[in-house]
């Protein structure tokens, strides 16, 4: 006999909300997988994997930030002792979230500003911007790849021990719930 269904606290809800978040993160960074670099990025291409590789950052740090009544995860929370090589990718995802993909600072700009005279006769001048859509984890898609699915499993597994030998549970959490019920049910 199984004991009483025990709800979800609020770190199982983290921890479930992260297996969707890194699902997500993993998602992004397939689908840049999907492009070929030898037949070289165009500049329409590189921003199309730039909107993945933005997603990528921000679905994959969510878990690990702090939010309004979702406890912030660590690495103790999935079961894992990262290597040395993951704690750098992990490091380089939060400076990206926070410098750039978030926030824009001026120390992780890539833009470039030109102006040319319109007419030879003329002090009119045409500003020409160029705003590079450079991709920082492109080179190293297969660690982060890598890496996502360890978070992934490691979110499983946690998840899948919490629950054993409870009884049957259902729960559902949905902020667009139109039917006049509570978020949950």
């Amino acid at each position: 006999m199984t004991n009483p269904a025990t709800p979800p606290n609020a770190h199982d809800i983290a921890m479930l909300q992260a297996m969707a978040d890194l699902q997500m993160a993993l998602s992004a960074i397939d689908f840049m997988d999907e492009a070929d670099p030898d037949q070289g990025l165009s500049r329409i291409e590189r921003r199309r994997l730039r909107c993945y590789e933005d997603a990528a950052v921000i679905s994959y740090w969510r878990p690990f930030a702090g939010s309004k009544g979702v406890p912030q995860l660590d690495f103790r929370n999935f079961g894992i002792e990262p290597t040395p090589e993951q704690l750098a990718l992990h490091a380089r995802l939060r400076d990206r979230r926070n410098k750039v993909v978030a926030h824009t600072d001026l120390d992780r700009m890539r833009l470039a500003l030109s102006t040319m005279k319109v007419f030879d006769d003329s002090d009119i001048m045409l500003p020409l911007m160029d705003f590079d859509d450079g991709l920082a984890f492109f080179n190293v898609r297969a660690e982060l790849i890598v890496w996502l699915r360890t978070l992934i499993q490691g979110a499983a597994r946690k998840t899948f021990r919490r629950f054993q030998g409870h009884g049957e549970l259902r729960m559902v959490r949905d902020h667009l719930a139109t039917d006049g019920d509570a978020a949950d049910r």
